[in-house]
């Protein structure tokens, strides 16, 4: 699989992983994790892997938004996993749901840690950072599927503000150049780069979807810069991850 130049992070740098193993995790650098006052998050579903992983490292508040975890989301998962053990004789489908929605309910149960049921569309950054007193800097983690591309904009536009920035960027075979622009206008360094393997790879050899951290001030390391990184993990554990080059 072949990208282009600008995709590749220019050092190597000194990263750990945060988040449950496969898909879920991204690699950061622990000095930026340290550094950050507030952690939000766009998009989480049942997983707060991540969120657990980073306040353990550095306690803070995390602003968390998701318009589809509400209370009909779990109603129906349960309904659905416990028709499906009970289909199968097997009752990992109900008890996995069981063990996630436990882990979500605790997460959310700190006073540090907040839920919105809200959808992230154009404006959602500029009016979540005018509207609340977030101690900065701020780090974002974005998996929206897609709406990623709504704000962008509006990352660069308040990017002084950020430290680091975990994306998941969809439908990158169709949006590749907006993807560079906003590379070349961030002006956080790209630290790490994954292709997530439940995606397919088009004729040109471009990612469907791809894994992306940004830092402002990321530790350097001596090590050899390698794709994929080896804290890294394919996010389907039955497939190979990806192999990148760059062109």
């Amino acid at each position: 699989m072949s990208l282009p130049e600008i995709f590749k992070p220019k050092k190597n740098f000194e990263l750990i992983r945060f988040g449950r193993d496969n898909d879920g995790g991204y690699l950061v650098s622990k000095k930026t994790v340290l550094e950050t006052k507030t952690l939000i998050s766009f998009g989480i579903l049942d997983d707060c892997s991540f969120e657990n992983d980073f306040i353990k490292t550095n306690p803070i508040q995390v602003h968390c938004y998701d318009d589809t975890v509400n209370n009909s989301y779990w109603k129906k998962r349960f309904y659905n996993d416990l028709g499906a053990s009970l289909y199968n004789l097997n009752w990992s489908f109900f008890k996995n749901t069981c063990i996630r929605y436990l882990e979500f309910k605790k997460f959310f149960k700190k006073k540090s840690n907040y839920l919105n049921i809200k959808k992230i569309i154009t404006g959602s950054v500029r009016k979540i950072i005018k509207h609340n007193d977030f101690m900065s800097p701020l780090f974002f983690k974005i998996d929206i599927e897609g709406s990623e591309y709504r704000i962008l904009d509006e990352l660069i536009e308040f990017q002084d503000l950020l430290c680091g920035l975990a994306v998941e960027f969809h439908d990158l075979d169709l949006n590749l150049y907006k993807v560079e622009n906003f590379i070349k206008n961030f002006n956080l360094s790209l630290t790490h780069i994954h292709p997530n393997n439940y995606g397919f790879i088009d004729s040109r050899n471009i990612p469907s979807v791809l894994e992306m951290t940004f830092e402002k001030n990321p530790a350097e390391s001596n090590e050899n810069l390698i794709f994929p990184n080896k804290l890294d993990q394919p996010n389907d554990p039955k497939n190979k991850d990806i192999k990148l080059t760059f062109k």
